[in-house]
């Protein structure tokens, strides 16, 4: 009789051959890894207001080659249709890195969809995976700033041996704030009908007063403006008695970084003659005028 032992020992033996992998036996089942799938995101949808152009990037991954993405920029109606390609070519930047990009400059006759709801739909496929994507945008028109007021006399008289000093303020505003805000400036049109400053802007300042641009008989003259950051712009108005009579056509304009300019602000100064006056004994000042 065979021991019980003996037996149990056998059994086990012809147990654990069975369950040995062979040669002939197919792979084990592996479930599909994160990096086998296909995968898309949007990962960029942006406009730029000076180009009118929209700028997007795509990011689409898959471990077979034959991915294909296409895109399409609508607004209410079909407008752009794209074939993306990861090539480093044309609107790509960098070849096989799994980002597609993209851009489109908006036709001027679309001007008026500009600040429209935009949808950018993308579309990956490879072989029996397709994946899509969706993301909207309505673009923000770049506000132009706005001159509020211009303030300074209406008229000046020359002085026959003194200069003659006023101080023009403009005040400004811009929706998003006045960080928005790059400059105020005037271009002046002489009673001879040519320009000064050579035709070129004349800047006005913000800055509280705190350059000096030049000094004069123990006089410090700056922009003559009263605080730095306000939205109110300064410039000292001198006549010196060599200036021209008559009246003096301004436009002043504002512009943001962007380069949006304001409206044209017209305004104009009326200069008087100098008076006939009588000589006199002593010494003449220097300076007359209005000071703010």
């Amino acid at each position: 009789m065979r021991s019980p032992i003996i037996f149990l020992l056998t059994l086990l033996l012809i147990v654990g051959c069975d369950q040995a992998p062979t040669s002939l036996e197919e792979e084990p089942y592996r479930a599909p890894q994160e990096s086998d799938e296909l995968t898309l995101e949007i990962v960029e949808l942006d406009f730029d207001p000076l180009g009118k152009s929209f700028f997007f990037s795509i990011s689409a991954t898959s471990p077979l080659s034959d991915l294909e993405v296409v895109a399409s920029l609508t607004s209410g109606s079909s407008f752009a249709y794209f074939e993306l390609s990861d090539d480093g070519l044309g609107d790509d930047i960098i070849i096989n890195d799994g980002i597609f990009n993209g851009n489109w400059q908006l036709p001027d006759s679309l001007d008026a969809y500009i600040d429209s709801s935009w949808t950018l739909e993308v579309e990956a496929t490879v072989r029996a995976q397709s994946k899509l994507a969706q993301r909207q945008l309505t673009p923000v028109r770049p506000a132009p700033p706005l001159i509020l007021s211009v303030s300074h006399a209406d008229t000046l008289t020359l002085h026959p041996t003194a200069w003659v000093v006023d101080t023009m303020t403009v005040a400004v505003e811009h929706p998003q704030g006045l960080d928005e805000i790059r400059d105020v400036s005037l271009l002046s049109l002489k009673p001879d009908s040519t320009f000064a400053n050579s035709g070129q802007p004349i800047p006005l300042y913000d800055d509280g007063g705190s350059e000096i641009f030049y000094s004069f008989n123990g006089i410090d003259y700056t922009s003559g403006d009263q605080q730095a950051g306000d939205g109110v712009y300064s410039l000292l108005l001198i006549l010196t008695p060599g200036n021209l009579a008559g009246t003096y056509h301004w436009s002043f304009s504002s512009r943001t970084w962007l380069g949006i300019s304001s409206e044209i602000y017209v305004d104009s100064l009326i200069v008087l003659p100098a008076p006939q006056t009588h000589k006199r004994v002593g010494p003449y000042k220097t300076v007359a005028g209005v000071f703010k």
